[in-house]
């Protein structure tokens, strides 16, 4: 009997439908019944049965405890190679205030060093104290050639403490009478374990000197727990006098003293607007700097403009301006009679400032280079006796 065989195409594709679907089906099997690895896990070298290097460290975190602001700090991290190959390590990435010093020990390379078998290598860590204190946490890591630890991340914490700190931070007045007296108070902590030697207290604006004093003494004990880690300070007490100029106050308490060898200058802003019964309004004054801005004017033209000053309260009537000085000279000032005005409760004083043609010239611009002209004005008010008026003027030739 004669056999017919099957087409040879035929038959090979059958044979790769029948091979498809069994290797289809050994993976399906295969993947349903192998469990889910999970954690941490390293990779293997190509040739893992040969000797290779492990890293170890006794120690990956530290903790520098209490540290000074702007103080540095540093701990020495050891590695070691516990296995059969030499070990690789450079330096990988930081956190912003902490880096990692050069490896320390025998052997070269800065960024990089090979550590024998049986060897080890010191990771020095160093940090730097920023910030206004408090606690904190940073993180350094090194790269290493052990497939089982390819990187190694140290931590270091701690606390940074200030080397002082002033409660409140700044002095705010808002309301200072040009007629009466007012006090204010600061208190400056010390975070040092010796005690500060106060040396001298001020007011940083020499022309406030004789308006406000300073007067200090060191806190008491339930003053001091009144700021944690707080080890000594000083209690300042402002002491500030009828007369100040009306307008805002901008200045510093600067508060100089000795903690063990270091000569430290504590600044305090002072900041305040200083109110009265006098008061000056006009086109050309500035009640932000509190001046009367005439900018650069030409000798040859000149200038003339008029700002008022009022006067309210009990001593309203007595007020009757009188000019005193004059800076720059090139200035001349006429002063008007007193009006009434709001039914008799302010008394309104026109005074008319003109630069005449030909004037000398002058730089009063009120900058580093060339400081302020001014009006002083003897007022007949019994507590604002005197009035200056700041200027700030240029007279072009």
């Amino acid at each position: 009997m004669k056999l017919s065989l099957p087409n040879p195409w035929f038959v090979a594709i059958i044979a790769a439908i029948l091979g498809s679907l069994t290797g289809s089906g050994t993976a399906l099997l295969r993947a349903t019944t192998t469990p889910l690895r999970t954690g941490a896990f390293g990779t293997r070298s190509a040739n893992s049965s040969g000797p290779r290097p492990v890293a170890e460290t006794p120690e990956t975190s530290y903790d520098f405890g209490r540290v000074s602001l702007g103080g540095t700090g540093s701990h020495a991290f050891i590695v070691r190679n516990a296995g059969k190959a030499p070990l690789l390590i450079t330096k990988g990435t930081t956190s912003c205030t902490c880096t990692v010093s050069d490896f320390e020990g025998e052997g070269e390379g800065k960024d990089s060093r090979n550590v024998p078998p049986g060897d080890e290598v010191i990771v020095r860590i160093k940090w730097t104290g920023k910030g206004e204190g408090g606690p904190f946490r940073q993180s350094a890591s090194i790269l290493t050639n052990d497939t089982g630890r390819p990187e190694i991340a140290f931590s270091i914490e701690g606390t940074v403490i200030p080397t002082w700190k002033a409660e409140p931070n700044g002095i705010v007045m808002s309301g200072i009478s040009a007629n009466t007296a007012s006090q204010a108070e600061v208190k400056i902590f010390t975070f040092s374990d010796q005690l500060p030697h106060l040396n001298n207290c001020r007011i940083a604006d020499d022309s406030f000197a004789d308006k406000i004093a300073v007067e200090s003494r060191p806190l008491t004990p339930d003053e001091l727990q009144e700021e944690p880690e707080a080890k000594g300070g000083f209690f300042l007490s402002l002491d500030i006098t009828s007369g100040l100029p009306l307008g805002k106050i901008r200045t510093a308490v600067e508060a100089s003293f000795t903690l063990g060898e270091e000569e430290i200058t504590a600044v305090v802003p002072l900041m305040g607007i200083v109110s009265g019964d006098l008061m000056l309004v006009g086109r050309k004054w500035d009640r932000r700097s509190n001046a009367l801005r005439l900018g650069t004017v030409s000798g040859q033209t000149g200038l003339n403009t008029k700002i008022f000053l009022t006067a309210k309260g009990e001593f309203r009537n007595k007020v009757q301006p009188r000019v005193v000085d004059i800076v720059p000279k090139g200035l001349t000032v006429k002063i008007d009679p007193p009006s009434q005005i709001g039914g008799g409760d302010v008394v309104r004083i026109g005074i008319e400032i003109q630069i005449p043609p030909g004037a000398p010239p002058a730089n009063n611009l009120c900058t580093e280079t060339a400081k302020q002209g001014y009006i002083l004005l003897e007022t007949g008010h019994p507590k604002a006796p005197t009035l200056t008026i700041p200027v700030c003027v240029a007279i072009a030739e």
